[in-house]
């Protein structure tokens, strides 16, 4: 087994008040889309994991009724992994092509038939998807295909390859965009296309992207679930043991980090540079602050849930306030 680091954090972490009503509210909604059936998820497995807290952690300052949706949508997007991961372990190409079809139809507004089409066909309702989400959302069922078709080839991605299809596999620009819709940023667009602010959305997905590729090393990887893993890509690429790549991936997850604390340096600048009045200043304090809240509550709830540790008697650990390095600061030094 991989010795799991302990990723510091800069960012502090907060809980929602809403978390309660979230719980009870994604639950019933995963049981109406008839995701709780045994497969993947039983309903011991889904408290486990404890997906109804990870809107209430990543998004702490929302509303209520904003956090319902946005927490059904990340649940989701965990459902689909998960539902796909089978394919993926029994090498079933034609299986894992039909159910990223039926997503895809499902898009484009043809009818539901499992739950992770009934659950796509719901949220699809009850949002408002412009292009670029269409587009990105077919990218995550791409992504999932990469995977499954590297795996039944036996074959290990390169690293670089890996790093970039995981920011579509964790669907790294819509987490991105419902952070800052969920705070009402209002941005212009060649303000979020600009290089450096493309850079601070790479990043940020990079960190859940990769530190996944470890908590989850033994349960996915180890036991021959998939090839497709930053771990195993790294020790290949350099031929060193299994741990040695743990800490390759876990430093690079910190470079991440720093990146991002770099780049939050340089965008009082940029909004000026882009001649942004007080009101988009606002609106981009406001993005940069659901972002940090985002990777420190992401990390929270990974260390709370049995989502790659389950047992058939889970124990939820209680929520508790966040310590250790970097809780008690809201912003990295510069």
């Amino acid at each position: 087994m991989v010795e799991v680091p302990s990723f510091d954090m800069p960012f502090a972490a907060r809980l929602s008040p809403h978390v309660d009503r979230v719980r009870q509210h994604t639950r019933t909604w995963v049981r109406d889309m008839g995701m709780l059936g045994g497969v993947p998820w039983t309903e011991a497995f889904y408290d486990a994991a404890d997906y109804g807290s990870f809107g209430p952690l990543t998004h702490p300052t929302s509303g209520l009724e904003v956090l319902k949706h946005i927490n059904d949508w990340h649940t989701w997007g965990f459902y689909v992994a998960d539902a796909f991961r089978p394919f993926v372990r029994s090498r079933d190409v034609a299986g894992g092509k039909a159910f990223v079809a039926g997503l895809k139809v499902v898009l484009s507004g043809s009818a539901a038939t499992n739950p992770a089409e009934k659950g796509l066909a719901d949220l699809v309702s009850r949002s408002t998807l412009d292009a670029e989400d269409s587009e990105h959302l077919t990218e995550f069922f791409d992504a999932l295909l990469w995977e499954l078709h590297n795996t039944a080839q036996n074959r290990v991605p390169d690293p670089i390859d890996l790093v970039e299809m995981r920011r579509r596999s964790i669907a790294t620009e819509l987490s991105a965009k419902l952070a800052r819709k969920s705070v009402g940023a209002e941005l212009p667009e060649e303000l979020l296309r600009n290089s450096t602010m493309r850079a601070l959305v790479d990043s940020f997905g990079d960190v859940p992207a990769l530190r996944q590729e470890i908590v989850g090393f033994d349960h996915t990887y180890a036991t021959g679930g998939s090839t497709t893993s930053a771990v195993l890509a790294v020790r290949q690429f350099f031929g060193c043991e299994t741990q040695q790549a743990v800490s390759v991936v876990a430093d690079l997850i910190a470079a991440r980090l720093r990146q991002i604390g770099s780049i939050l340096g340089e965008l009082p600048s940029i909004a000026d540079e882009y001649g942004l009045d007080a009101e988009a200043k606002a609106g981009l304090h406001r993005y940069v602050e659901a972002l940090k809240s985002w990777l420190a509550g992401e990390l929270l709830w990974t260390r709370r849930s049995a989502r790659f540790s389950y047992s058939p008697v889970p124990t939820r650990k209680p929520f508790h306030r966040p310590t250790g390095l970097g809780t008690a600061a809201a912003v990295l030094v510069r």
